[in-house]
């Protein structure tokens, strides 16, 4: 498995590509970009390493992490977008939520059109062919940073997409208002409870920020135990 990180939109969002280097299959977790330069890097590195997308994965439907699906699935007709509807339902629309931010950004919005929930899985390469090795996905539901924070688990790479639920050092926001999902002690608990068990070593991919694991947040994350 590998991952390519590219920041998106005012926000410095990270969107990630995942790919599976034998089957040339990949993911697009979080396309937050906003500009068509955005896009083109994304689409460019895509093409330029000849894979084919799957699927689309959002963590939570903030702004910031989906106003670039649509770039997505007008360049790849049918490519599915997986994601918490009820998340996507009881948030305000997206050009509400850039007014609400204060972000002057184009919106390339394409909803979501599979639903996820707490307990699912996934495998990836999602339509795999015979002999083509199959990676695991577990749906973690983390809420707290926003109605229902997906979180997205490798099992077998030990790999973690964790959104705005977990950053290195801190976790996600919770100030923005009960109509965005903020609950600072849901969220708390929702790390503690979901995140915090799996395996030390777990590498985990935010929405913002750098890359940390399990051992280094159960170790040093002040936000953790009040």
């Amino acid at each position: 498995m590998k991952v390519e990180t590219f920041q998106c939109n005012p926000f410095q969002e990270q969107c990630y590509v995942i790919w599976d280097e034998t089957s040339k299959r990949c993911l697009v977790v979080d396309p937050g970009m906003c500009t068509d330069w955005e896009w083109e890097r994304i689409h460019r590195f895509i093409q330029q390493k000849e894979l084919t997308p799957d699927a689309v994965l959002i963590t939570h439907n903030h702004s910031d992490h989906v106003m670039g699906t649509g770039y997505l699935t007008r360049a790849y007709p049918g490519l599915p977008v997986y994601g918490s509807m009820e998340d996507q339902n009881h948030l305000p629309t997206i050009p509400m939520q850039n007014r609400f931010f204060g972000v002057d950004a184009e919106v390339h919005y394409a909803p979501i059109t599979r639903n996820l929930m707490d307990g699912d899985t996934l495998s990836f390469p999602i339509e795999a062919q015979d002999g083509i090795a199959q990676h695991r996905i577990e749906v973690l539901d983390c809420p707290g940073h926003s109605h229902h924070g997906l979180c997205y688990y490798f099992p077998d790479d030990r790999i973690l997409f964790s959104g705005d639920v977990l950053f290195y050092c801190s976790i996600g926001r919770t100030d923005f208002g009960m109509a965005m999902g903020g609950n600072g002690p849901l969220l708390v608990k929702s790390i503690n409870s979901k995140l915090m068990p799996l395996p030390p070593e777990t590498k985990v991919y935010p929405g913002h920020g750098p890359m940390t694991t399990i051992e280094t947040e159960a170790n040093y994350n002040p936000y953790l135990y009040y």
